[in-house]
């Protein structure tokens, strides 16, 4: 069977390549190994609504945020009060099918429920053996686009690098929990959520509840929310609908192209290590890959020099919040329960909470950070161990 373009992965990023490519006329195909687009959903489906400048996929919201209650290892609380909507709570199973619709509709020829069990390169492209519900097919393409998650075998085969660090993650959804519906709960705390933090986030008719660990089990770190900590007296009368696991890979590849190949999303690892937030950098990058690969196809040149612009254009676009957001994660991963403490202190200031409820931006949460540093200069007593360290 032959394609100009095989993408695997039939994700938000993966889909949106396919339908970009395929409505320009080229051969599409999307291989995806779930029989159903959508499930299982791995992502808490906050998001910006800068997603919606990319796809126009409205429809799928089933909650809008307009700030977050923060709170402390003590318990304390800081209210980030936005005013307005600052986020949107997606219902990502349905997202990811519209997104893939699109695809289909232009075009796109769907593999479900099939796994690509390896890849050869040929003189002409890559040849993929494909396993269907059915039967072993061969699917030949010109250009190979792995949207195949944090394990990307695509990366795998053709020697792109890996994942610097990866944080795993634990979620569920939930009924019956006692939340404000316009604003989101934060956790930290070693002994909470070590390297990174737990949330609550209304989602209309539920409520998602979940975490990242750096370290230790994900899903005893989401017991413990239910049995003690802040999080606990919220979610007492809970009644759990569903649960799933999942990981997010950070880092900041040097290399996200081959001869004939490119990846992108959590395969290139562009999910930002400050949240784990990866939809609209994932989305940003998926645009540059397939406007790479239509320029490939029409040059008919799928080298790995030609096809370097789509590394050169997504680090230029979202590169210098990825590395920032790195740095970010670093300083905070490392932070004692007193230091965060302390850090409370320095932020528990009028002055402050406005500050990063006018400027604070989840698209590009590193801005805040020098207002931050400009208006409160002992902030940088957390920043400066980060930075010699660096250079060790």
């Amino acid at each position: 069977m032959d394609f100009d373009v095989a993408v695997i992965g039939a994700g938000p990023m993966g889909s949106y390549a396919a339908d970009m490519i395929s409505k320009k006329g080229w051969r599409v195909a999307l291989i995806e190994e779930h029989r159903k687009i959508g499930v299982p959903v791995q992502c808490a489906g906050l998001v910006t609504p800068r997603v919606f400048e990319l796809v126009d996929k409205k429809l799928t919201v089933v909650n809008r945020i307009r700030g977050a209650e923060i709170y402390s290892p003590s318990g304390r609380e800081l209210l980030i009060d936005g005013k307005e909507t600052k986020a949107v709570v997606l219902d990502r199973a349905a997202f990811d099918r519209e997104i893939a619709k699109d695809a289909l509709f232009h075009g796109a020829s769907s593999f479900l429920g099939s796994t690509a069990l390896k890849a050869e390169r040929r003189k002409d492209g890559i040849e993929l053996s494909v396993q269907t519900p059915d039967r072993l097919v061969k699917v030949n393409c010109k250009i190979l686009i792995g949207a195949d998650g944090i394990r990307s075998n695509v990366a795998k085969w053709f020697g792109l690098p890996r994942a610097e660090s990866i944080v795993k993650g634990f979620e569920a959804e939930l009924v019956e929990v006692d939340c404000n519906p316009r604003f989101a709960k934060i956790f930290v705390g070693n002994d909470v959520a070590p390297g990174f933090f737990s949330w609550i986030i209304p989602s209309g008719e539920t409520t998602r509840v979940g975490l990242c660990v750096e370290k230790g089990s994900a899903y005893n770190y989401f017991n413990k929310m239910f049995q003690s900590g802040e999080s606990s007296r919220f979610l007492k009368n809970s009644r759990t609908i569903s649960f799933v696991a999942g990981a997010i890979p950070f880092g900041l590849l040097r290399r996200t192209v081959a001869d004939n190949v490119m990846i992108v999303g959590d395969a290139a690892c562009q999910a930002k290590a400050s949240t784990g937030g990866g939809v609209y950098t994932g989305l940003v990058a998926s645009k540059l890959c397939a406007d790479t690969a239509l320029l490939a196809l029409e040059a008919d040149d799928f080298s790995e020099r030609f096809l370097k612009r789509y590394h050169r254009n997504w680090k230029k676009a979202i590169g210098k919040e990825l590395k920032r957001g790195l740095f970010a994660h670093k300083i905070y991963s490392d932070l004692t329960d007193k230091q965060l403490e302390e850090l409370f202190d320095l932020l528990d200031n009028e002055k402050i909470l406005n500050l990063i409820s006018e400027k604070g931006d989840m698209t590009f949460p590193s801005n805040i950070g020098k207002h931050l540093l400009k208006k409160e200069p002992r902030f940088l007593k957390y920043v400066t161990p980060a930075i010699k360290a660096l250079f060790r």
